[in-house]
């Protein structure tokens, strides 16, 4: 092999490599637990992850979902999504790919809601 051939085969094979390392580069989703929450009027379906707890707070459209996170109780079919544009730490959209609405949840402490949301859970 001429040493021309040699380069161009040892960047193909680098490029490969770094196209695998970055696919694979925080794609991990995580198996995220439910809890039961008491809110005083019913028992709702929350989730907890890194120690933080989430409540229900209002429906929205799948479309305001962001890049999916994790899966809730091991069913890959019960899925978590970032919400589009906020930090994962305070908002999660939880989801079925079969189902037409999105739940909306956030961290039980966060007082600051996005202008247009209204919370359908207390």
């Amino acid at each position: 092999m001429s040493m021309g051939g040699f380069k161009r085969h040892l960047m193909v094979l680098s490029a490969a490599l770094f196209m695998i390392i970055l696919s694979s580069c925080g794609s991990e989703l995580v198996d995220m637990k439910s809890c039961t929450v008491d809110t005083g009027i019913s028992e709702v379906r929350g989730i907890v992850w890194e120690g933080r707890t989430y409540v229900p707070f209002c429906v929205i459209e799948k479309s305001d979902k962001g890049r999916q996170i994790g899966y809730v109780d091991g069913d890959k079919d019960d899925k978590i999504s970032e919400y589009k544009g906020y930090p994962a730490e305070e908002w999660l959209v939880g989801w079925m790919k079969w189902d037409g609405g999105a739940m909306l949840l956030k961290e039980e402490n966060v007082t600051e809601i996005p202008e247009g949301l209204t919370a359908e859970y207390q």
